[in-house]
C-alpha cells in the first residue's frame, strides 16, 4: 500500500495543480471588473510612465507589477490579472514546498489543493453569484493576490531560517524580513505577521537567532521598503497613506452585510465575509481541521501558524472598514493549519503503537474523520471549478450593448448600483443622482445601499406606458420607446422627443 501510494504522488500533484492553473487562469478576462481593480491597474500604468500621483492611500508594489504586466501585455485588465493569478498560484507552490518537511507530501498537498481549488469568491450579497462576476477574488487585479504571496513567502522563509543549522541560516532571515517588506508594501494589512516572525525564534528558544536574525530580517524589510517606495517619494507618500488609512478607519465604510447597511463594519464582518466567499461546508472542513491541529500534539509549526491567524484576526475583526475580498490574507494560513491538523489525525490514526492501535474502533473513527473530510471538500472545489469554468461577461459588463440593441444612446442614470460599479464601464457618461440633463436609460440594481430615489420612481411609475424595460443579469433598465429622459433644473423628470 506504500508503494502504491508513492508512486502516484507526482501525477497526483500534476493533476491537483493542473486544476489549480485552470482555476486560476481560465477565463480572466470574463470575469467583472469589481470596486478598486480600475484604481489600481490605472495608477499602475500610471507608475511606469513616471507619475507617481494616483491611489497613493495604498502601497506600490502590486500596482508597479500591474503597471508592467500592461507594458507587455498592453493597456487593460488582463495583463494585471495574470500577475494575480500567478501570485496565487505561486502562493500554493511556497506552501507545497514549506510543508512538505513537517507534514510530509500528501499533507503538503492537502494545504496546496485547498488553496488552489477551494473557493474565494468576492461578490457581496447584491451581486448575482450565477453570472460568475465573484469567482475568486485572487483572479482579480487587487491588492491582496500581491500581498497575500509575499506574505507567505516571508513566514515561509522564516520557518527555514529557524530550521536551519548552517550559517546560510541569516539568508533565510534577510529573505523573510525582504518579502514582508514586499507584503506590507502591496498591502498594509500583512505587517502584523511580523509578530509570527518575531515570536518564532522564541517558539525555539534560539535567542542568538532572534538578535542577529531579527536585524538580518529587519535589514531585509528596510531595503525592500525603501526600494519600492523612493520613486513614488518616501516620506510624503507614507504620510499622505497613514493619514488617509487613519481618517477612513475613523469614519468607516458603508457596508451591506445580509441585506442590511451598517454605516461601517462590524467586528464581525469579515468573518461573514469568509463565511460567504467561502461557502459553509469549506468553513467547517477547515475548522474540524484547526481545531484538531490545536488539540492533537500541537507543536510549533501549530504556535507559529496559529499566532499569524490571531494577529490578522484582531486587525480584521478591530478596523471599521471591511469589503468582501479582505478575508483573503487569513485563507493560506487557515488552509495549511487545517492541514497539519488532519495530518497530524491520520498518523495518529495509523500508528503503530498508542491507543489508536490498541483499540480499532477509535483507529477508525480517525481515519474516518480523515476521509469525511476530504470528501465533503470536494463538493465546494467541484463547485469552484464549474464556476469558474462558465464565468462569462454579465450584468453592467453586457449593458453597453444591451442599450445599443435597444437604440438607447446619451447619459445613463444609475439607481441601486453605486459609481465604483458602474464607473469602470459608463465613466464619463453616466450619474448615481438625478442631476439636469438628458438620459437615454435609467438602470436600476440590487444594491440597497443606494437606494432608487423617489423623483424617479414615480417617474417610471407615471411614464410606464412610455418606456421599455429589459433585464441584464441582475440589472433592470428603462429607455424611452421614442425620445429622452430629461430633468429640468427643479429635478423634474419628463420624457421629450
Amino acid at each position: 500500500m506504500t508503494l502504491s501510494l508513492r508512486s502516484v504522488r507526482w501525477p497526483a500533484f500534476a493533476v491537483i495543480a493542473a486544476a489549480g492553473l485552470f482555476v486560476c487562469f481560465w477565463h480572466l478576462g470574463r470575469q467583472g471588473i469589481v470596486t478598486d481593480e480600475s484604481a489600481y491597474v490605472g495608477a499602475g500604468w500610471e507608475y511606469v510612465h513616471g507619475v507617481f500621483t494616483a491611489n497613493l492611500e495604498h502601497p506600490p508594489t502590486a500596482k508597479y507589477l500591474y503597471g508592467v504586466a500592461q507594458l507587455v501585455m498592453g493597456q487593460g485588465y488582463l495583463g494585471p490579472r495574470v500577475v494575480a493569478a500567478a501570485a496565487t498560484f505561486a502562493t500554493g507552490l511556497v506552501l507545497f514546498a514549506w510543508l512538505l518537511r513537517p507534514l510530509g507530501f500528501w499533507g503538503a498537498l492537502l494545504a496546496a489543493g485547498l488553496w488552489w481549488l477551494g473557493p474565494r469568491g468576492n461578490a457581496p450579497d447584491w451581486m448575482d453569484p450565477a453570472s460568475g462576476s465573484g469567482a475568486r477574488v485572487d483572479r482579480l487585479a487587487l491588492l491582496e493576490p500581491v500581498m497575500v504571496f509575499f506574505a507567505v513567502s516571508s513566514l515561509a522563509a522564516g520557518w527555514a531560517w529557524i530550521r536551519t543549522r548552517s550559517r546560510w541560516r541569516f539568508a533565510w532571515a534577510a529573505l523573510a524580513g525582504g518579502a514582508l517588506g514586499l507584503a506590507v508594501t502591496s498591502k498594509v494589512t500583512s505587517a502584523v505577521l511580523v509578530v509570527a516572525l518575531i515570536a518564532l525564534p522564541l517558539l525555539f528558544r534560539r535567542w542568538w537567532d532572534l538578535l542577529v536574525g531579527g536585524v538580518v530580517a529587519a535589514a531585509g524589510f528596510a531595503v525592500a521598503f525603501v526600494a519600492v517606495y523612493q520613486p513614488v517619494g518616501m516620506v510624503r507618500a507614507v504620510s499622505y497613506m497613514f493619514e488617509f488609512q487613519a481618517a477612513h478607519d475613523a469614519e468607516g465604510h458603508l457596508v451591506e452585510i445580509a441585506g442590511r447597511s451598517y454605516p461601517s463594519a462590524p467586528w464581525w464582518a469579515n468573518l461573514y465575509f469568509l463565511a460567504h466567499g467561502i461557502t459553509v461546508v469549506l468553513l467547517v472542513v477547515l475548522v474540524v481541521g484547526i481545531v484538531v491541529a490545536l488539540v492533537v500534539r500541537p507543536g510549533r509549526l501549530v504556535a507559529y501558524l496559529g499566532i499569524a491567524i490571531v494577529a490578522l484576526g484582531v486587525f480584521l475583526c478591530t478596523a471599521r472598514v471591511a469589503l468582501p475580498h479582505y478575508y483573503d490574507i487569513w485563507m493560506p494560513f487557515l488552509t495549511a493549519l487545517a492541514a497539519v491538523g488532519y495530518t497530524a489525525l491520520w498518523r495518529t490514526a495509523r500508528a503503530r503503537r498508542g491507543v489508536s492501535r490498541r483499540d480499532g474502533v477509535v483507529r477508525a473513527a480517525l481515519s474516518a474523520v480523515v476521509v469525511v473530510a476530504l470528501l465533503a471538500s470536494l463538493f465546494p472545489v467541484t463547485q469552484e471549478v464549474v464556476r469558474v469554468a462558465r464565468t462569462r461577461p454579465a450584468g453592467i459588463a453586457l449593458l453597453q450593448h444591451e442599450l445599443d440593441a435597444h437604440g438607447a444612446s446619451g447619459t445613463i442614470l444609475f439607481s441601486s448600483y453605486g459609481p465604483p460599479s458602474w464607473r469602470p464601464y459608463f465613466a464619463g457618461h453616466a450619474v448615481s443622482a438625478p442631476v439636469p440633463g438628458r438620459f437615454g436609460a435609467i438602470v436600476q440594481g440590487t444594491d440597497a445601499r443606494f437606494p432608487m430615489p423617489d423623483a424617479v420612481r414615480a417617474f417610471i411609475r407615471t411614464n410606464h406606458d412610455g418606456l421599455e424595460h429589459f433585464d441584464v443579469d441582475q440589472l433592470r433598465v428603462w429607455v424611452p420607446r421614442d425620445g429622452v429622459i430629461e430633468i429640468g433644473a427643479d429635478r423634474t423628470m419628463q420624457l421629450t422627443r
